[in-house]
């Protein structure tokens, strides 16, 4: 496949630290949240935690209103046919809670002489850990976060090298990238997700996000992961939520 990020590398421009991150000040600025699902034949949403039954999941993907314009400018810099897959967005705390209290449970299963406190590091290299405070809230609960991938014409999802939410060194957004600097031999299938990845990278900076490094389908806009790697000096997107309005009290 051609486009015109193919031979463009991922790069890092500055070192991710969650730590750095919640030190981020953030300012709300009220942007409410809208459904992403109005415009199919742009972007695809696939709520893939509500289908899988995930406690605390629902069946749409909000974002911000900027960060919605902003997927329909990454949206219209992919090939022709080629769509944005959303796979996650807004979060509430309850689903962020049950993602994190699994992963931590695979984990201890996995490794059952770790204490405590090293699964909690672990597991929050790929499940934030969940916050509703409005210093440090967790980076889908503001609704400038997304996890996405790309879908081709004939509707089949481009090759990614691993599955959405792969909690291993393969699912970093460089894995690639350094095993073709270190001039690793690589498979047809390295190489296609290799360029697949910076299909997406391409696009998704291009319209303004930022990427979180461990994760190739996770993208930010506003929030404090984003203030960080953009060198800003606030975030605008705090704590968020859709209005419903029958929600129960």
């Amino acid at each position: 496949m051609k486009h015109p990020y193919k031979d463009m590398p991922i790069y890092s421009a500055r070192a991710f630290s969650w730590e750095e991150s919640k030190a981020m000040p953030v300012e709300e600025n009220g942007e409410e949240l809208v459904p992403a699902s109005l415009v199919p034949e742009k972007i695809l949403v696939r709520p893939l935690y509500y289908i899988h039954g995930i406690e605390g999941a629902i069946p749409e993907c909000y974002v911000r209103r900027t960060v919605l314009s902003r997927l329909l400018k990454a949206a219209d810099l992919l090939p022709q046919g080629f769509r944005l897959v959303l796979l996650d967005a807004w979060r509430p705390k309850a689903l962020q809670t049950s993602l994190f209290q699994k992963f931590r449970s695979e984990l201890r299963e996995r490794m059952p002489l770790l204490d405590d406190q090293e699964i909690t590091a672990l597991a929050s290299q790929f499940v934030a850990l969940p916050s509703a405070q409005s210093i440090s809230p967790s980076p889908h609960i503001t609704g400038g976060a997304v996890d996405l991938t790309i879908v081709d014409d004939s509707g089949i999802c481009l090759e990614m090298g691993t599955e959405f939410d792969t909690t291993t060194e393969k699912s970093g957004t460089v894995y690639y990238e350094k095993k073709a600097e270190a001039k690793e031999k690589m498979s047809a299938e390295d190489m296609e997700a290799m360029y697949n990845r910076r299909l997406l990278f391409g696009v998704m900076t291009k319209a303004g996000f930022t990427n979180y490094p461990d994760e190739w389908w996770h993208y930010d806009y506003g929030n404090q992961n984003w203030a960080l790697l953009k060198g800003e000096k606030e975030a605008f997107y705090g704590v968020s939520e859709p209005f419903f309005r029958w929600q129960s009290s």
